[in-house]
């Protein structure tokens, strides 16, 4: 088993939770530190990344409106995480079923890529269970998915 890389002083980790007024709206975190993963390591990150309380559990209908908050707020990170979250518009439609929580950029055996994951859930549901992407960042060709339920 491979061994991640914390990046030393070159990590850059951010975390912002955005509070609307008088309810929580979705709350971002976005990785550059050059992480590298393999494919245990990559599917452990449905339990180290948990989806953040103020999503978990909330109604689908609301899924919409949580993922632009989510991909407005990864923009606002600029460089790396803006692309990411153009990356996210152009690639993964709005279903109105999931939201972003977490992206990183890192490799994947080796590969440049783009980590992601959502919190979904089914029609008329609530948003409870975890879906993680592995895109290749020159191609954009899905790598590796998953879900957790």
């Amino acid at each position: 088993m491979g061994k991640r890389s914390t990046g030393g002083l070159v990590a850059i980790t951010l975390l912002v939770a955005t509070m609307l007024a008088g309810c929580g709206g979705a709350e971002v975190t976005f990785v550059s530190d050059n992480g590298e993963y393999t494919l245990e390591q990559v599917e452990s990150l449905h339990t180290a990344q948990a989806p953040p309380s103020s999503i978990k559990g909330r109604p689908v209908e609301e899924a919409s409106e949580l993922r632009r908050e989510a991909l407005v707020e990864l923009r606002s990170f600029g460089g790396e995480a803006a692309e990411l979250a153009e990356f996210v518009t152009q690639t993964l439609a709005d279903t109105g079923r999931s939201v972003p929580y977490y992206g990183e950029a890192a490799s994947f055996d080796g590969t440049p890529s783009w980590i992601l994951l959502e919190v979904w859930g089914v029609e008329g549901g609530t948003l409870e269970a975890t879906r993680l992407w592995v895109f290749e960042r020159d191609t954009g060709a899905v790598v590796y998915s998953s879900t957790n339920r």
